[in-house]
């Protein structure tokens, strides 16, 4: 549904994907044909599929809050290809509202693209810049019960906690994990059973674990 400025690509990927390529063209305000040292160049993977496309950014979302009943929250993610994860596990599992935190890399990143396979321009995605704030708002406001995930003993184990009613969970940085106010706004605190000489696992592990235990325990499995 974006709609597409202009399109590049090759003969060879014309000749492959002739049907495809029509479709865009026709849509697309201006087309070109490249070569494919061209191609190689302005592409950023060592094996390009030979097309190319500049589209117009989606307006950004604001978050309904009475729209949904499960969101997930992103902290200062950091790796392109976390966050693309991300976003294609909430996109499977049912989850349509994601909220990420300005500090977080760009979701329109070439790296989370590809990671989320489609699924950032399926997803209602929205932005927020004081996570505390944020949080606060939810719950106070909107009746939602925000669990913070953390690698803490004083935490609740994932896989007994109620996820009933209206509730998400919320993951941060990489290296750093939630900053200490983001913990302190949150309903409780949930962590991951893991083998004692594991410190964490990573957070797009983490979400899809995480995810799958909110939305199945919560009654709602695939919305």
């Amino acid at each position: 549904g974006n709609k597409i400025a202009e399109v590049f690509y090759t003969e060879k990927c014309f000749e492959k994907f002739s049907d495809i390529v029509s479709k865009i063209s026709k849509i697309s305000e201006k087309s070109f044909v490249i070569n494919e040292k061209i191609s190689k160049l302005i592409s950023d993977t060592d094996t390009p599929q030979g097309i190319f496309c500049i589209c117009e950014l989606p307006e950004n979302t604001t978050f309904d809050m009475n729209s949904s009943d499960r969101i997930v929250l992103l902290e200062n993610i950091q790796n392109p290809s976390n966050l693309g994860s991300i976003l294609r596990t909430c996109d499977a599992l049912g989850i349509k509202t994601i909220a990420v935190s300005q500090g977080s890399c760009d979701v329109y990143n070439s790296k989370v693209l590809r990671g989320s396979m489609g699924a950032v321009f399926r997803l209602n995605i929205c932005f927020f810049e004081n996570t505390a704030k944020f949080i606060r708002e939810l719950q106070e406001e909107k009746g939602f019960k925000i669990y913070a995930t953390v690698p803490h003993d004083d935490s609740l184990i994932l896989g007994t906690t109620d996820f009933k009613g209206k509730c998400g969970i919320i993951l941060g940085n990489e290296g750093n994990g939630l900053t200490q106010d983001a913990i302190d706004e949150c309903f409780g605190k949930i962590t991951i059973p893991m083998n004692k000489q594991s410190e964490s696992l990573n957070v797009s592990v983490a979400a899809g674990i995480s995810i799958w235990e909110m939305i199945n325990r919560g009654g709602n499995l695939y919305g």
